[in-house]
């Protein structure tokens, strides 16, 4: 994104939120009457702002959890990779099903769903979990790629009120999370790539998946099961489940209003016609007027924007893990990815990565303009696993200490110094390699970024790691560029001595940090 891109998007999001402004109080003035204010085209629609509420939040949490969660083996795109059978094999997952639980003609993806009772899951303490970690909105995906509905519907029986839980896992937690009167709610929806998912590595002719000798018993075949594996070969429709996916939507909006929607994989959906463009465009408008008609400011995120989900003019920006994202984004823009990989929970999972990494992501992506959202990896009862909940409540503890320099903070002009350079080039899995954001870096004393009040009277400036010598050293704070009044360090109850010299803003620090990982000053300046 280049410079002149940039200031017209930080215009056009000044300009959108004034044109919300004026748009609520027609609505309002015009009592039952209410106009729409979105028409279901893209001019309309990017109209949306980001709301205030998601600028402050900074700190989000969601999960990857569904039926994939029981047979916990490669992650959630199981269902996929064992329709491949033995010719794929893909991440072992045949070969582990079969030797398991045996042939699919006994015993499909679809035998799961009796097996995800979920009985552990308890929506309060998963509200409080998020809660204590600091995240400021949160919910579960309500849908995946496998097509399973963690909410109670009347649009298709594959659900978790009629099947598995037997009951309404994501209104419960929702329920938990409103009981905080500082969290958001987030849905997430993935089923766009549901249609043919299940097959997506079959043998085919053309588009459509074939019988062969081997797979011709197995229950991908029945007709009976086709409302949930969705095999075109069978005579799925996608005008059938383009209509159901506009309903799923629909409904969990105005069943639960949510605060925020994150949708994957809707361009190629849409090439497909399942759903169309056209009817993406109704379900958001009827997002964003439900919304607006319940006096809600709510965001739909926006997945590597022109290429994935949306065009570039709508929504917030987001890239998993900084995946293709450019250097210079900007304000605003979200960074999602696991807590851990693979993206659900499957059996021994490690957690290569400590609350520290976390933490260090948090901070760099704030002082950039950036929005940090996080996914947890359940099991299939239900429950956290003790790794998650231990880096959770480290993540809480040191925002406890330091989220007056996280939360309701803005960028500053300068984001960042240091020597640290938090890109690198990575491996994709295709085996190309490419330059890609990684906060998992040496970060030193002399790294610091950088995030000021909304009033801009207070800079923060967060070092990621202690100095050796008690002093640290702010460069862009040299003589002449800001003059410092008290200065001080979050979690220390007394200012700390400073001097300001050429060199930079050299500040004397206590012998004992205050909290772990990064360390946060608070300066009140002229």
């Amino acid at each position: 994104m280049n410079c002149a891109l940039k200031n017209r998007l930080t215009m056009r999001h000044t300009l959108e939120r004034l044109a919300f402004h004026f748009v609520t109080l027609l609505a309002l003035s015009a009592g039952a009457a209410d106009p729409q204010p979105y028409e279901p085209e893209w001019e309309s629609l990017s109209r949306t702002p980001i709301p205030e509420w998601m600028k402050d939040a900074k700190f989000g949490l969601y999960t990857h959890w569904s039926v994939f969660s029981v047979p916990a083996h490669g992650g959630p795109d199981y269902i996929k990779n064992l329709y491949g059978g033995p010719g794929e094999d893909v991440k072992g997952t045949y070969s582990y099903h079969t030797n398991k639980y045996g042939t699919l003609d006994k015993f499909g993806y679809k035998d799961f769903v009796p097996l995800f009772t979920a009985e552990k899951f308890n929506g309060e303490e998963w509200a409080g979990v998020m809660h204590e970690s600091g995240a400021r909105f949160a919910g579960t995906l309500c849908v995946h790629h496998d097509g399973f509905l963690l909410w109670d519907s009347k649009v298709n029986r594959w659900n978790a009120g009629n099947m598995g839980p037997r009951r309404d896992v994501y209104g419960e937690l929702v329920n938990a999370l409103r009981r905080y009167d500082d969290m958001k709610v987030v849905a997430t929806f993935h089923h766009g790539r549901t249609f043919g998912y299940a097959a997506g590595f079959m043998p085919k002719e053309g588009k459509l998946p074939v019988r062969t000798g081997e797979n011709k018993n197995w229950d991908i075949w029945n007709p009976e099961y086709n409302d949930f594996y969705w095999n075109a070969a069978l005579g799925a429709k996608p005008e059938e489940f383009a209509a159901q996916w506009v309903a799923k939507v629909k409904e969990v909006v105005d069943k639960y209003s949510p605060d925020c929607l994150w949708f994957d994989g809707l361009s190629t959906a849409t090439r497909g016609g399942h759903p169309t463009e056209e009817q993406v465009r109704q379900v958001l408008a009827y997002y964003l007027n439900r919304s607006a008609e319940r006096s809600r400011e709510v965001v739909v995120c926006n997945k590597l924007a022109g290429g994935f989900n949306f065009p570039e003019s709508f929504g917030l920006p987001c890239y998993e893990n900084g995946r293709d994202m450019p250097v210079d984004v900007g304000p605003w823009f979200l960074i999602d990815r696991a807590i851990a990989y693979p993206w659900s929970y499957v059996n021994g999972k490690r957690y290569k990565d400590g609350a520290d990494y976390h933490i260090r992501s948090l901070v760099d992506l704030v002082s950039r303009g950036g929005i940090f959202l996080l996914s947890l990896t359940p099991k299939g009862d239900g429950s956290i696993p003790p790794e998650e909940v231990a880096i959770l409540k480290n993540m809480g503890r040191w925002l406890k200490v330091n989220g007056e320099a996280i939360y309701a903070t803005r960028p500053w002009k300068v984001y960042a110094e240091g020597p640290t350079v938090s890109r690198s080039v990575k491996s994709r899995n295709s085996g190309k390699r490419a330059e890609q954001w990684d906060w998992r870096q040496d970060y030193t004393a002399e790294d610091i970024r950088f995030t000021a009040s909304k009033d801009g009277k207070i800079l923060y400036a967060i070092a990621l790691n202690w100095p050796d010598n008690g002093r640290l050293l702010v460069r862009s704070l040299a003589a002449g560029r800001l003059q410092p009044g008290r200065v001080g360090l979050l979690g220390h109850d007394a200012p700390l001595e400073w001097r300001q010299t050429a060199e930079g803003l050299e500040v004397f620090l206590p012998k004992t940090p205050p909290c772990d990982h990064a360390y946060a000053l608070r300066i009140e300046h002229h």
